[in-house]
Formats: C-alpha cells, sequence, structure tokens
C-alpha cells in the first residue's frame, strides 16, 4: 500500500499529463477566440469588415466632399462658356456738383432789345444767363446686360485643368480606399494573431501552474529541494508577464480595427475558426480577382500599374499641370466678347421712346505689356509640368517595388507554414517524451521546462508565420491597386 506521499506524487503528475494533454488541445485551436465563433468563412468575414470600413471611415468621408468641391469647380469652369444676364439698377439724388454757365442773355438780350425799338413792340422778352448743373438732381439707370464671350483661351483651359483636377480627386480617394483596406485586414489579422497567442500564454500559464503546484508536493514530501519550486514559480511568472502584454496588444489591436471601420473602440469582432487552408483560399480569391492562375511578377507589376490609384493621380496632376500652361499661354492671346445693355434711364421712371435704350458693344481686349509677369507665369507651369513626369516616374518605379517585396513576402510565407508546423509537431514529441521522463524522474525541472518553453516557442512561431502569410497577402492585393467600384464616385 502507497504511502500518501506517494500518492500526491503520483496525482501530481497525474494532473500534469492531463493539463499537458488540455494544452495540446487548445494549442490546436488557438488561432479561435474564446469568444464567439463565427460560422462565415475567414475571407468572407474579412470581406465584410472591409466593406464595413469604406461605408464608415470618416478619411473617406472627407475625401467623398473634396471630390464633391471639385466637381462644383467644374461645373463652374464649364459656365464661362454661358452668357451672363445680369440686373443693374441705380437711382441718385444729387445737391450741388459742378455746373456750366451758358451766357444765352447776354448773347440774345441786345438783338432782342433792337427788335423791340425797331417794331416799336415789346415782343422780345429778356432772356437770363444759364447755368447748367452737371449731376441732375433726380436720375435713374436700370439696364439689362447680356455678355457673351467669344474668344477666349482662358476658359478652355481652366475647363480642362477643373477637369483633371476633378480625376486626381477621385484617384486619390480611390487610392486612400485602397489603404483603408490594406490597413483594416492587417489591423484585423494582427487582432487574431494576438488573441491566438493570448490562447496559446494562456494554456502555458496553465501548464506552468500545474508544475508549480507539482513540485511543491514533491517538496513538501521531500522529494525534490526547494530550488525547483522557485524555478517553476519563477516560469510562471515569465508566462503571466508574458500574457499581460499579449492582453493589451490584443486590446489595442481591436482599438484600432475599430477606429478604421467608425465603431466604438471596444465593438466586438467577428472570430471565425482560422486554418492554414483559409491562406490558401485567400490566395486564390486574389487570384480569381485578378482573372490569372498564377502569381507571376511581371504579370503583377503589369497589373499594379494600370490598376494603382496613386499613378492615376499622378497622371491627374500632370493633366492639371499641361492645362496650366495652356492657360499661361492664353495671356498672350485677344479676349473677345460681345456685350448688349437694354434698359431705361432719366430723371424719373418712364418707358416710352424718350427713354429706352439698346446698347449693342463688341468688346477686344488685349494685354500688350505686363513687365513680363505673363512670361514668368508660363515659365512656372512648365515647371510644374517637368516635376509632375518626374514624380510619375518614381512612383511607377515605387510600385514595382513594392510588389516586388510583396510577392516575395506572401511565398516566403507561405513557404514557412509546413516548416513552422514540422516544428510545431517536433516540440510536441519532445515535450511528450519530457513529460515521461518526468514522471519517471529521468529528467530535472530545468529540462521540463525547457522542453515546455520549446512547445510554446513552436506554437507561438507557427501563429505569427499564419498571420504574417495572411498580412503579405493584403500587402499584395493593396500593391496591385484598389478594385474599381467599391467606393461611389460623383461623375462630372
Amino acid at each position: 500500500m502507497s504511502n500518501p506521499s506517494t500518492r500526491d506524487c503520483r496525482a501530481g503528475f497525474a494532473q500534469l499529463l492531463a493539463l499537458g494533454l488540455t494544452f495540446a488541445l487548445l494549442l490546436a485551436t488557438a488561432a479561435a477566440h474564446a469568444g464567439a465563433i463565427a460560422e462565415a468563412p475567414l475571407v468572407t468575414v474579412v470581406e465584410a469588415l472591409v466593406q464595413d470600413a469604406r461605408r464608415a471611415n470618416l478619411e473617406l468621408a472627407i475625401a467623398g466632399a473634396s471630390a464633391e468641391e471639385r466637381l462644383a469647380a467644374l461645373d463652374a469652369a464649364r459656365a464661362r462658356y454661358l452668357p451672363v444676364l445680369a440686373l443693374d439698377a441705380r437711382y441718385s439724388a444729387a445737391d450741388g456738383g459742378r455746373t456750366i454757365d451758358f451766357p444765352v442773355g447776354d448773347l440774345l438780350n441786345p438783338v432782342y432789345a433792337t427788335l423791340n425799338q425797331l417794331t416799336g413792340v415789346s415782343r422780345f422778352p429778356a432772356v437770363p444767363n444759364q447755368t447748367v448743373h452737371l449731376l441732375r438732381p433726380r436720375e435713374q439707370d436700370t439696364h439689362l446686360t447680356l455678355t457673351q464671350p467669344l474668344y477666349d483661351a482662358r476658359i478652355a483651359a481652366g475647363r480642362d485643368a477643373a477637369s483633371a483636377g476633378l480625376a486626381g480627386t477621385q484617384a486619390a480617394r480611390e487610392a486612400l480606399g485602397g489603404r483603408i483596406d490594406r490597413d483594416m485586414r492587417s489591423a484585423y489579422y494582427r487582432w487574431l494573431e494576438a488573441g491566438a497567442r493570448r490562447g496559446i500564454l494562456e494554456a502555458t500559464r496553465d501548464l506552468a501552474q500545474a508544475n508549480l503546484r507539482a513540485n511543491q508536493s514533491l517538496y513538501a514530501n521531500g522529494k525534490v529541494t526547494p530550488d525547483l519550486v522557485y524555478r517553476a514559480e519563477a516560469d510562471l511568472l515569465e508566462v503571466q508577464q508574458t500574457l499581460l502584454g499579449t492582453r493589451n496588444a490584443e486590446r489595442l489591436a481591436q482599438s484600432y480595427a475599430n477606429l478604421i471601420r467608425n465603431a466604438p473602440f471596444d465593438s466586438p469582432l467577428p472570430c471565425p475558426p482560422v486554418a492554414d487552408t483559409d491562406i490558401t483560399t485567400a490566395r486564390d480569391a486574389l487570384m480569381q480577382r485578378l482573372g490569372t492562375g498564377t502569381l507571376t511578377l511581371p504579370a503583377l507589376t503589369a497589373t499594379a500599374i494600370s490598376r494603382r490609384a496613386e499613378l492615376q493621380q499622378l497622371d491627374a496632376a500632370s493633366a492639371v499641370a499641361t492645362a496650366g500652361e495652356r492657360l499661361a499661354r492664353a495671356a498672350f492671346k485677344p479676349q473677345l466678347a460681345l456685350s448688349v445693355d437694354a434698359g431705361t434711364q432719366g430723371e424719373r421712371y418712364a418707358f416710352g421712346s424718350e427713354g429706352r435704350y439698346v446698347l449693342a458693344s463688341l468688346v477686344l481686349r488685349f494685354n500688350l505689356f505686363d513687365g513680363g509677369a505673363d512670361e514668368a507665369g508660363l515659365a512656372a507651369a512648365r515647371a510644374v509640368g517637368r516635376a509632375a513626369h518626374s514624380q510619375r516616374t518614381l512612383a511607377e518605379q515605387h510600385i514595382r517595388l513594392q510588389v516586388e517585396q510583396a510577392l516575395d513576402s506572401v511565398e516566403v510565407a507561405v513557404a514557412s507554414l509546413d516548416t513552422a508546423a514540422r516544428r510545431v509537431d517536433a516540440a510536441h514529441g519532445a515535450f511528450r517524451i519530457a513529460e515521461r521522463k518526468r514522471d519517471l524522474g529521468q529528467i530535472n525541472q530545468a529540462e521540463f521546462i525547457d522542453a515546455r518553453r520549446g512547445l510554446t516557442e513552436a506554437e507561438l512561431n507557427r501563429n505569427l508565420t499564419r498571420y504574417s502569410a495572411f498580412d503579405a497577402l493584403a500587402q499584395l492585393e493593396y500593391a496591385l491597386g484598389s478594385r474599381r467600384g467599391q467606393i461611389p464616385e460623383s461623375q462630372p
């Protein structure tokens, strides 16, 4: 019959073995959080979160307002082709002012006096001198003015600049949408990875606690020295400290993901089960969207060059610069307009023949000299055009590099999955052997903890490798450019 110390020792080892098996089961499902598990596949869940971020993100809302502003500017530029009809009304009351003296009495009165003497009848009265006021005491002038540009090179250039500006703003909004997609995916994967890491560490903590209890029991029964108890306790504290940092990282990742989709920071996120096969599913979905069966660098680079909204934005900036150069050249050309005024004027409002008037004018304007300002404006416009062309070339080179780096990251991450899985299998095997040796007293506590730590590190490495592959796919999709039709665009 066994004594109590032997029974306690066996109970401790049995508890340790049971927790070890539980630890292995928990590690197999470490990618799923402790909360409710979503039934939808991971790819579907991620796409739903991306669309949610597209609808609610505040940066996209600001960009949408900028696009509306550019559309209004284009409408204003087009309106310059149309005639302008304006009503002008003026009613004046004057007192004083300059006058003109007209000596009509001095001129006519001598003649009238002579005629009166010759006829003997005072038929011609004396006429006083006249004073004419240049400002009428009362005066009104009301008329309609119709102005129609006949030739003005600035109008077409301004319209083209506004149209290119609208295209650039829409492209910038689409580029922002691509960054929102990438950030949403990366933040969500980071949250999933932190949750899975937390699950691994919680299982490790339980195993470390059981190991501490077993060593305390062995020490209480005089089977081991106290240094093994201290070593087990230090191992437990190390796991608990790491677990605190992991929980904080998980909470921050959740807050950032909710920030992108404009939701309260503590809003729950869907948590579907995650496996290595989901990486293959996500890669196949990406290839299906691209319409290709393989991910090759030349094809992906060509796709990125044709789809990246950043390049379209720079193309629009180049078009704005070209229109700006045309606008600068327009300063050297004449401007011709037709102006028609129709209205009434006089001391009072009247619509008779004496008050009505119609005035039609052809107005020609040609700037003969402005001190070289027009030449300077043209030189500045040309410099802007050269800068825009260089920026576009540089951006294309950066995009080529982004595609190459993203594709390499995907290939390395996917290739590492099998290695990480085999490392976990090897660590599991080593841990099981260490458990049996520990139960038989053939290894010391340090060797057992090293075996447990090797298993934990292997599981954490596989978890990190898995979500690195997901993030690499997100980076590759961003490098290839946003998908059209995801953001409603204002049409000119």
